[in-house]
């Protein structure tokens, strides 16, 4: 089962790098769908990723891809929740200290829908959430970008052509 999933990663993987667009516009929306990944908005991240691919004019595909590569890290998500929680809540308390250690008596069931909840939960762990985002959405779009001229000056040279800068235009 593992390897079902596994395949289907490297399968998208190979889609995102086989795409004939530009490699800004394959770059610029994994990096969108990498931040998308990271804001704590459950249910929207994918719609959220596509509008704003949309207006960028880069990458729809890409930036599903990179939405979706956060489901490998699933088991660990309540870890990264709580560490982007902790860095909001530290940003956002003056003076600066960290949240309190959770326990049990902390955690009711009927106040997981009240709108305070929402605010005192919500605003540290949408504020982590971004800072956390802002790096691996820059190194994603550093990587990807290598990766993808890497590849396209390798297509091109198997064509016999030269490499230039708007070579993705022709081709």
């Amino acid at each position: 089962m593992i390897h079902r999933y596994i395949r289907e990663y490297v399968g998208k993987l190979h889609e995102l790098l086989d795409a004939k667009d530009a490699p800004h516009s394959v770059a610029g929306g994994t990096a969108i769908g990498v931040f998308f990944g990271f804001i704590p908005i459950f249910g929207l991240k994918t719609v959220s990723a596509m509008g704003v691919s949309m207006i960028t004019r880069c990458s729809v595909v890409a930036s599903v891809i990179g939405v979706s590569l956060h489901d490998i890290l699933l088991p660990v998500w309540p870890l990264i929740l709580r560490f982007q929680f902790q860095i909001g809540f530290w940003v956002l308390s003056h003076p600066h200290h960290f949240a309190p250690p959770l326990c049990k008596d902390d955690f009711r069931f009927s106040e997981i829908l009240q709108w305070d909840n929402f605010v005192d939960i919500g605003l540290p762990l949408l504020a982590g959430g971004i800072i956390c985002a802002i790096p691996f959405t820059l190194l994603s779009y550093g990587f990807v970008l290598i990766v993808m001229k890497w590849r396209q000056n390798r297509r091109l040279k198997r064509k016999g052509l030269k490499s230039e800068d708007g070579a993705w235009e022709n081709p």
